[in-house]
């Protein structure tokens, strides 16, 4: 019996077919890859973190650009790209480099929604979550949210503790005080990293706790690859985190000094009018 010949549109259907099977993997294989490199600064649905919530990223930003941006973020920030660039001043810092190829980084594209067509007008781009309309995101990708620390004196002790180096981390990693400054009672920091002061107040906790999570930067990555923070560790130096925001804020707000002036003036007052009155 002869074969049928392979017409065009047959041609074309298992063309179409192949594409679709195709992307269904990489998508999969993007769900693990995004949980791995992308959920210590980002969610999908939930919210901004250390960086911008992804909801429906892939229908703002063309699949080039985002993988440009997981690959090799620098280069957007030197061709002064307008899309990065408002990120890194929304958000204070510029999206690390995490070492991401550009296979992975095609297959997380594809998880996100596979990209544009062509790039978005609007100059708050990806990842970012200001503007556009936003398609919908996968539903495996959104996981329930945390509930929100709250911080006692036993976890702040905690958290200084670990931080310090007083009391080591379960699996045997470096304190943080080794390399980072951070602005609080009893706790005198490096210089080698960055100021950690105000990673709250930049990140919310949401980004802190993915952060600790995966602590996927370059140095620290290699540093910690073989020993994770507990959830408990995570938690606890969360807690110093957030409690040195409150107190910055504190620090800074200006009406309690400001009350206490207006008070002081109004008892000078009345005593004059007293001396005035004898």
């Amino acid at each position: 019996m002869p074969h049928s010949p392979l017409t065009p549109i047959r041609f074309i259907i298992a063309i179409l077919l192949v594409a679709a099977v195709s992307g269904t993997a990489l998508a999969d294989g993007g769900k693990e890859l995004f949980d791995k490199h992308c959920t210590s600064c980002h969610s999908i649905g939930g919210g901004d973190g250390g960086g911008p919530d992804l909801k429906g990223v892939g229908g703002r930003r063309s699949a080039e650009w985002l993988v440009k941006i997981i690959t090799d973020p620098g280069k957007l920030t030197a061709e002064k790209d307008p899309a990065q660039a408002e990120l890194v001043k929304k958000f204070g810092f510029e999206m690390p480099n995490v070492g991401v190829n550009r296979g992975d980084a095609e297959k997380i594209v594809a998880f996100l929604g596979g990209g544009a067509a062509a790039p978005a007008a609007a100059p708050a781009g990806a990842p970012a979550a200001a503007g556009g309309k936003e398609a919908a995101a996968p539903a495996a990708g959104e996981a329930p949210q945390p509930a929100e620390i709250v911080v006692t004196k036993e976890l702040l002790a905690t958290g200084r503790d670990l931080f310090t180096g007083k009391q080591r981390f379960a699996k045997g990693g470096a304190p943080c005080v080794s390399c980072h400054r951070f602005d609080y009672p009893g706790v005198y920091g490096g210089a080698l990293a960055a100021d950690l002061t105000n990673l709250y107040g930049k990140m919310g906790e949401t980004g802190v706790r993915g952060v600790l999570k995966s602590l996927s930067f370059p140095v620290m990555k290699k540093i910690y690859a073989e020993r994770p923070l507990t959830d408990e560790e995570s938690a606890a130096l969360t807690a110093l985190f957030k409690d040195a925001a409150a107190r910055k804020h504190a620090a800074s707000d200006p009406y309690p000094a400001a009350g206490l002036g207006f008070f002081a003036l109004c008892l000078i007052a009345v005593l004059l009018f007293k001396r005035r009155t004898k």
